[in-house]
Formats: C-alpha cells, structure tokens, sequence
C-alpha cells in the first residue's frame, strides 16, 4: 500500500481498540506474515491485510518513551486535535464526528481489500476469529465498495458521477511503470517518477535527503504514513446546485466537469475543454499528460477546479511552483452507503461518501498542506479566499471563478459543501520487519496525554 494504490472493488476497515498490550503483541506477532507486501500483491491474491496504528495504539502497546517521542507531532497529536488546521471546523468538527473517531480509541486500523463481497467477508471472519480472547476490541468496521453500474457489476465512479481512481503519483523503485503525466515535468516534455521518500520512510526524497524517521530503525525503516478520512457526499445537493446554476443538461455537465477538472467520463479538461472524449478517459496514456503549463490563466481549466488543486503540476509560478511535488500523497479511497437513485434531487438522508487512504511520509507538508493551503485557504493561485469547490469547507458564502476567453470570467456565488468530515485518524503504517518489532515490545509503561496544538 505505501507504493501502490490498490485497485480492489471491496474493502473493510476494522478498528480496534488496544485493552491488552500483552495479547495485542502477541497477536501482531502472529499476523505480521499475512500482511500484504508488493511481492504478494503482485501474485493478484483475491484478499489482502493492511495494519496501521495510531500513536495511541502505539502507547497502548507499550512503545518506550524514546520511541514514541520520535514520532512527528503532527502524527502525536492526531487528526481531532488538529482539526483547525483542516478545516474541520462547525458542522464539520471532531464533536460531530461518527463515534469511535475522535474519542482516542482507534488504536489500530486492520484493512482488507478484496476482488469479491464473498473475498472480504471470508477474510474479515478469518481476521477476527484470529484475534485473543482478549486484549483487542473491535470497536468499529466499516465497509466500503466500488458503486454498482448499470450492469450490476461494479465501477470505479463515485457518488456525485464522477469517474474515480485515475491519477496516481509515479514512484521510483514501485516496480509499476511511470505512465505519462502521473510524475514530476521534467524538460522537453519528459516525465519522472517521483522519489519514493516522499512517500516511504527511509528512501531518497525529492531532495535527495533521507528524513528522520521514527526511532529506532527497525521500527521506522520502509513504513509510513496513513491519513484516513470518512466522508459524506451531499449528493442531492450536489446535484441541485448544478440544475439552479445551469441552463440546461448540457451546461450543467460543463459545470460539473468545471468544478471538477474532469468531465464526469474522467476526461482531462485540460486535454479536452470543449467537450467530453471518454475515448481520452479510458487511454492511459492520455488521461493525465498535461501540465497546466499552457493554461497559466485557467481558461481550459479553471485555476480552482479540485484536480487543480490536489497536484497543481506546472500550473504554478514562483516557489509554490518549485515546491509542488513536497506536497504530493498517494489516494486511495472506495465508497460506502447506496447510491442515491438516478435524477433525484431530494436528499433521503442515507449516509453515503467515501473512505479515503492517503500514504505520504510526512503528514504535516503533505495531507495538511493540501488540505490547508490547497484545499481551504492559502490563496490558492491568486484566488483569495476561494475554497475547493468539491471538498473545500464552503458554506455557502464562498464563491467558484470560471476564467474565459474573451470575456469577463464568470463567477458563481453561493457555494455550499458538498462533503462533510464524518471523522478520520492519522496512523503509522510499520514494515513487516516493524510489526516484528511492535510484537516484542517491553511491558507497558504509562505515558502522558498527547496535548492539543496550540
């Protein structure tokens, strides 16, 4: 998972709570070999396991002090206790969150993806029927999986319409190739993956540096960071912002694919402004070659449509520009809940949205600069005050700008939030060789409180 995004239709995500470091050791000691690993995922198993902990759950398993305060304090601290700095403000505050999260229980995050709904409730009864007698408690799971089509069979298309799953970062050394556009831009035209530091501990980053990782090194060494987010997709909403914004259909399609970057199909904007191609969505080779670099102003574009401002490419000047693959994370994310039944603009107060996974090895200059800076403030590409209009905190006094040529831009006012944060946690996703080190950590030793930020 830290070099790859997988590409199962089927997922479910446990959350336990650490009551017994003791059995909670010995349990990751004996799990640790089913975990995936690139090696295993490469032999297209039908399931696959993913662990991760939180700093809690890291305390909870008796990490010495020395180790736990080698950890970033982004990671200490939490996603609830940061949640000002994400935006997860108002309605979208940690008291308002889906329980467990935010209370400090989700110590550890069990993930299986699977190719079938009969894969993943296999593996799950197979999961828990591992765990002791006591020791861990499962305190929640949720599951997640790729929305039905037309057919029945599932497809990579989330809850507002649009195609998922497209653009990846490249990473040197993920033994996939680099496919056009997914990397850095290099000159004439050229692409490279990204260094694989930025998203592993212990590897080259962009700048050729070896960052600091948690200590000591056979716990830190090739393991990362896992930000996970639940949220909600306002969907009828969603869809009754684009019927009062638009004349007809057809421009209520040029809207969506304006707010998004993408026509619903999952073509570029950028490769085709003037219509949908689903002819260019489905060509690996096309659907993420382009830069921005010919569309400084945002006329094909519009500078703050969300794929913009998740990876700005060439699209920036000066150092925001320079620094654009600091701020690069690796998504993943399937949805949960039924799709809201086609045509209706009536919200039937379903919980639907999405789980989403992102794997950087920096938590602060990555997830929280997007979601900060490139997300909700920042002044994004000179846009003031302007919010991403997909995830962004709107409330409805925001406002999305339609750059065009010739004429004076167009800017729709109103806008109201689509998403909402149902919750999220940061964890530590350990290495084989690390969950061998948190199975024979010492006894347990009481460790303070993690403060709130400032």
């Amino acid at each position: 998972m830290a070099l790859r995004a997988y590409r199962f239709p089927f997922g479910r995500h446990h959350l336990f709570r650490l009551a017994e470091a003791g059995a909670a050791r010995a349990w990751l000691g004996r799990i640790a070999g089913q975990v995936a690993t690139v090696a295993a995922v490469d032999r297209e198993p039908d399931h696959t396991l993913n662990l991760a902990l939180s700093w809690q759950g890291l305390m909870a398993l008796g990490l010495p002090e020395q180790s736990l305060q080698s950890f970033p304090e982004a990671f200490r601290q939490g996603m609830a206790a940061r949640a000002a700095r994400l935006g997860d403000t108002g309605g979208n505050a940690p008291e308002h969150w889906d329980a467990p999260f935010g209370s400090g229980d989700a110590h550890l995050l069990a993930t299986i993806s699977a190719a079938t709904a009969e894969a993943r409730s296999g593996a799950a009864e197979a999961l828990l029927a591992s765990l002791p007698p006591a020791g861990l408690d499962l305190i929640d799971s949720l599951d997640v999986a790729l929305l039905p089509g037309p057919d029945g069979r599932p497809v990579p298309v989330e809850h507002f319409g649009y195609r998922d799953g497209i653009g990846q970062p490249s990473i040197e050394g993920s033994g996939i190739d680099a496919i056009r556009g997914q990397g850095t831009a290099g000159a004439g035209g050229a692409w490279r993956p990204l260094k694989p530091g930025e998203f592993v501990l212990g590897q080259p980053d962009e700048t050729g540096e070896i960052a600091a990782g948690p200590q000591p090194e056979a716990l830190g060494r090739n393991g990362t960071y896992l930000v996970l987010r639940k949220l909600h997709q306002h969907v009828a909403r969603f869809r009754a912002f684009l019927r009062t914004s638009a004349a007809d259909a057809a421009e209520e399609e040029l809207l969506a694919a304006r707010l998004m970057g993408r026509w619903r199909s999952g073509t570029p904007l950028a490769v085709s402004p003037g219509g949908d191609d689903p002819a260019a969505a489905a060509d690996a080779a096309r659907n993420n070659d382009f830069s921005y670099a010919e569309d400084l102003k945002g006329v094909a574009c519009p500078l703050g449509a969300h794929i913009r401002r998740m990876n700005p490419r060439a699209g920036l000047s000066g150092p925001a520009g320079a620094s654009v693959n600091r701020h690069r994370v690796l998504r993943q994310g399937l949805p949960y809940g039924t799709a809201l039944p086609a045509g209706a603009i009536a919200d039937d107060g379903a919980g639907r949205g999405a789980v989403i996974i992102l794997i950087n090895a920096d938590i602060a200059r990555q997830f929280e600069f997007v979601q900060k800076v490139w997300t909700n403030d920042g002044d994004f590409a000179g846009l003031g005050g302007e919010k991403d209009p997909i995830i962004g905190a709107n409330d409805g006094t925001g406002s999305f700008t339609i750059p065009r040529s010739g004429q004076p831009r167009r800017r729709i006012p109103s806008l109201p939030a689509f998403v909402s944060t149902r919750g999220g946690e940061y964890f530590f996703l350990p290495g084989i060789r690390a969950l061998h080190h948190l199975a024979s950590a010492g006894p347990p030793m009481p460790h303070p409180t993690p403060e709130a930020p400032p």
